[in-house]
């Protein structure tokens, strides 16, 4: 019986995780079905922490997370506090509405909190929708305000922020571009 209600109480964690992104979901994704999947589950009760491991997935709706491993920590009352996705990259994609492309995170490590609706990614960070990248070291994703903050790696290599903006395609001011032929002036 007590396996039961493990089982019951892990699944209430995935849920809470997951619909506490809809804010940047497509308003269905909350009433998908969870689907979860992964080699291993160790669920400690008493330090509220279930880690899964070995080639893990968790969908619902537009919503997918992968990664190498995935612990999610609760609090007392059993509401998810953290989940840290680990992999090389871990990977999270979602659709935040219908009429707009799909958003793709990754990182070595990405942290997502429920509370506040951010995603942390860290080392070899990038959130890539239509076209349009930002990648590097460090980004802090603030899923409500819906604002980026990415810092650049000062010590040893350097690394900076790079960012990536197609041009909207049909514009007029695509058409009436002046052209450029190397070696002209």
């Amino acid at each position: 019986m007590n396996h039961v209600k493990s089982t019951f109480r892990l699944l209430g964690l995935v849920t809470v995780l997951l619909s506490a992104g809809a804010a940047w979901a497509l308003p269905s994704d909350k009433n998908e079905t969870i689907r979860g999947s992964a080699d291993n589950l160790t669920v400690d009760q008493k330090n509220g922490v279930a880690t899964y491991t070995g080639s893990v997935e968790i969908r619902q709706g537009s919503l997918t997370i992968k990664a190498d491993s995935i612990i999610i920590h609760t609090n007392a009352d059993g509401g998810v506090e953290k989940m840290v996705a680990t992999g090389n990259p871990a990977k999270f994609q979602q659709q935040p509405e219908e009429t707009q492309g799909i958003v793709t995170a990754a990182a070595k490590q990405i942290t997502y909190t429920p509370s506040n609706e951010h995603l942390l990614l860290v080392e070899d960070a990038s959130v890539e929708q239509n076209g349009a990248v930002m990648s590097g070291p460090h980004i802090n994703y603030d899923l409500v305000k819906e604002v980026m903050k990415a810092e650049g790696n000062t010590a040893g290599e350097g690394q900076r922020i790079e960012i990536v903006i197609p041009p909207k395609s049909g514009s007029a001011s695509d058409s009436q571009a002046p052209s450029f032929t190397p070696g002209s002036n």
